[in-house]
């Protein structure tokens, strides 16, 4: 399973956590550094949508979870969107500092006690995966106690983070999600979401569907072979490229249900709930969901909803709602 699937799928709260406390090259350090942005010098102008009913309104932001530092997303439209947000709901709560998040790691995160990673592993994929961790400079002490999904995310983001650049490694760091909560305390606005932490351990947990193992192996000796690199979906959400987001989807049909087609249901009745309350709601989602013939606006479509795609940079958008 490639990374930029799950990029566009789980908030990563489970991979933000260990790569800060390992001190990865996921960090989300505070640098000065600053890095060209990958749409060639075009201005960005990522994916919005607006519902109005009555006096209720949601706007539908597509995330990417990740981001170059100090990459600049942000557009005249878009603030004036967030600004004018009386809620800000996301995937779930990724807030690592929570008691509910170490909770979670605690219970689902790690391997049971007395195993380890490599041990698990076949002698071509240890070999494989230890020469994948001195690379990415990751601690194996920080990924050899952790579940297969877990550290196959891990690995897929430190591996695209360093070979992201045809510059040199990409520092990446918080993205769209994570500006958006730090935005709604400082404002004190209220925050909610639209999972629990622990339905997205169980969205982890149901990817390998009982093979775990045999998946990360597959991941191990397959992150060389990537055709898609990370330049390719960033430039392409920043441009709002819907159809160019997704043609990037490779997961097979079994695990793009899981991923993003059941999720994309059980939201769909929570974001018709927030139409009903007089209040601006800001709903931020990844980029993934948002785009494609099952995604949460093509439901929110099908369900007869004037959906509108605003227009955030100088290029006009098509409707989102096809007749």
């Amino acid at each position: 399973m490639r990374v930029l699937g799950k990029l566009k799928s789980l908030a990563c709260a489970c991979v933000a956590v260990v790569a800060v406390q390992g001190g990865s090259a996921l960090a989300a350090a505070n640098s000065p550094a600053k890095h060209p942005e990958p749409v060639q010098g075009e201005p960005a102008q990522p994916a919005l949508w607006k519902i109005a009913n009555g006096k209720s309104t949601v706007y539908l932001l597509g995330s990417i979870h990740v981001l170059p530092v100090n990459f600049s997303w942000h557009t005249p439209v878009i603030d004036q969107a967030i600004a004018a947000a009386d809620l800000f709901m996301f995937e779930a709560n990724t807030d690592y500092a929570t008691t509910e998040f170490h909770y979670f790691v605690d219970k689902n995160g790690y391997l049971p006690r007395g195993q380890t990673l490599h041990a698990l592993l076949s002698p071509e994929a240890q070999k494989r995966y230890f020469a994948l961790l001195e690379e990415m400079h990751l601690d194996p002490h920080k990924v050899d106690y952790l579940r297969p999904g877990l550290a196959d995310m891990l690995i897929e983001m430190a591996y695209s983070a360093t070979h992201a650049s045809q510059h040199g490694p990409l520092e990446l760091g918080p993205g769209v999600d994570a500006s958006l909560v730090r935005y709604a305390k400082d404002h004190s606005k209220q925050i909610g979401y639209l999972e629990t932490v622990q339905s997205q351990f169980d969205t982890l947990s149901a990817l390998g569907g009982g093979k775990e193992i045999e998946v990360f192996e597959k991941t191990l000796s397959a992150l060389d072979k990537s055709d898609v690199e990370f330049p390719v979906l960033l430039a392409a959400w920043a441009r709002g490229d819907l159809p160019k987001l997704a043609s990037l989807d490779h997961e097979d049909a079994k695990q793009r249900a899981i991923l993003f087609d059941n999720r994309n249901k059980a939201w769909v009745p929570q974001i018709e709930a927030m139409l009903k309350e007089p209040a601006t709601a800001l709903v931020t989602v990844g980029a993934g969901h948002l785009a494609g013939s099952k995604s949460v606006i093509a439901l929110l479509c099908a369900r007869h909803w004037k959906v509108q795609r605003i227009q955030t940079g100088p290029t006009p958008p098509p409707p989102a709602c096809e007749r």
